[in-house]
């Protein structure tokens, strides 16, 4: 009997044994997980967000993109890099750009670490042109407050685009030019100071001498423009450089000679 109670108290006696061991173990590694009295806490994370990002981002591309105003939009706007203490700072790593699409794709990196984040967007040079804030029709002289001035995508410019308001005012629409659009230069001329058919004053200037005669325009003019005139007096076709209304002005000696 006594050795049947025994074996009966012995898996109890153990069951006890292992629950007695197991708050001990948890404490104990509560314990080590706080730091001891007088150790410092580990370092905090250094964390970089979207400032951080778009700085060294606009840095990179504008090395690609040179002309005009960089501007730079990222597919994702929450970005955020966690590095350890001690770790560099940030750059860039295989960019690429491409012109036609606007559109970019890289990575930014964390130096001295192995953190890198894919990042992706758009970015494109921006300029101001100026544009005609209303209506000019053929025959009205644009003026300075007939100007205003739009952001433009600089790859979506050409050489004919205006870029100055000097380009545009004192001159006047060959044609319709729609309002805060891009505005070609072929499509401006001087206002015209000549008809076609008008009798004209031919005019040749030396540092010592200044001759006049008759002629006959063939054709419209503004100032500045080479048009084909008649001397009506000769009856010789010369160009000439319209010089002001009725006026133009040949540069080569003999020519309205009669």
């Amino acid at each position: 009997m006594i050795r049947q109670l025994a074996n009966r108290r012995l898996p109890a006696l153990i069951l006890g044994a292992a629950l007695l061991t197991l708050p001990v173990v948890a404490q104990a590694a509560t314990v080590a997980a706080v730091p001891a009295a007088g150790m410092a806490a580990p370092a905090p994370d250094v964390v970089y967000g979207m400032p951080h990002v778009e700085a060294v981002l606009s840095d990179a591309l504008s090395r690609v993109i040179t002309a005009g105003r960089l501007q730079m939009e990222l597919d994702n706007r929450a970005v955020e890099l966690r590095a350890p203490q001690g770790a560099g700072g940030l750059a860039v790593e295989n960019l690429y750009y491409s012109p036609v699409q606007g559109r970019f794709a890289a990575e930014i990196v964390v130096t001295g670490s192995q953190v890198r984040l894919p990042v992706s967007g758009r970015a494109f040079g921006v300029v101001q042109i100026p544009v005609l804030s209303r209506r000019v029709l053929p025959g009205d002289i644009i003026g300075p407050g007939d100007v205003d001035w739009q952001d433009m995508r600089a790859d979506q410019t050409t050489s004919d685009t205006a870029a100055t308001d000097a380009q545009l005012i004192g001159m006047t629409p060959k044609r319709g030019v729609s309002t805060n659009q891009p505005v070609r230069l072929r499509d401006l001329q001087s206002p015209r100071m000549v008809d076609k058919g008008a009798m004209v004053t031919i005019t040749l200037q030396t540092p010592s001498m200044t001759l006049t005669t008759q002629g006959k325009a063939l054709q419209d003019g503004g100032k500045g423009e080479v048009i084909r005139v008649v001397n009506t007096q000769s009856n010789r076709i010369v160009e000439a450089t319209v010089a002001g209304p009725n006026v133009v002005a040949v540069a080569k000696p003999g020519t309205i000679a009669q």
